[in-house]
């Protein structure tokens, strides 16, 4: 097969070649080798995309869980302990929360800095997900708008008339 192109790159064509759109060259088209290899490399896309969005949403998480171990921690010591707040240090409070409130017993600890936290970041990572998929999912789900609606609509008044 000939190449669309002269030495020079510009396209050629059968067609004449006044300098309109008649003279530009299409490529051949796909043979189902070229559509499977498209194909696949979709599906590669597709899964490099989801495993970004699936990292993306743990270090969002571990983040969220860090800083609610922190406040409902100094919560915890405010209403149980000894009622000072711990500076802002997430590390020890998700690593060593005994260092940040040592007024604190452990069951109060293992209640503040892990089972309240966690809880409330299971409860963001549903929610997150319920609203992500439901914006993923578009006007495939809810309501009809009003151009989708007007050719119904008009059958119907038409039948009755």
């Amino acid at each position: 097969m000939t190449s669309p192109f002269n030495s020079s790159g510009t396209p050629v064509s059968s067609r004449s070649t006044t300098g309109t759109a008649d003279a530009i060259a299409f490529p051949p088209p796909l043979r189902s080798t070229d559509q499977a290899a498209i194909a696949t490399h979709a599906v590669e896309m597709l899964r490099a995309d989801a495993l970004l969005y699936l990292l993306f949403g743990i270090l969002g998480a571990a983040m969220a869980f860090g800083s609610l171990a922190w406040l409902t921690g100094n919560f915890t010591n405010t209403f149980v302990g000894s009622g000072t707040w711990a500076p802002f240090r997430v590390t020890e409070a998700l690593l060593h929360p005994e260092v940040l409130w040592p007024a604190l017993s452990t069951s109060m600890l293992m209640v503040g800095a892990r089972v309240v936290p966690a809880l409330f970041t299971v409860a963001l990572v549903v929610t997150a997900t319920v609203l992500w998929t439901r914006w993923r999912a578009g006007a495939k789900s809810g309501l009809a708008r009003k151009a989708d609606l007007a050719p119904l609509l008009n059958k119907e008044i038409g039948a009755k008339a």
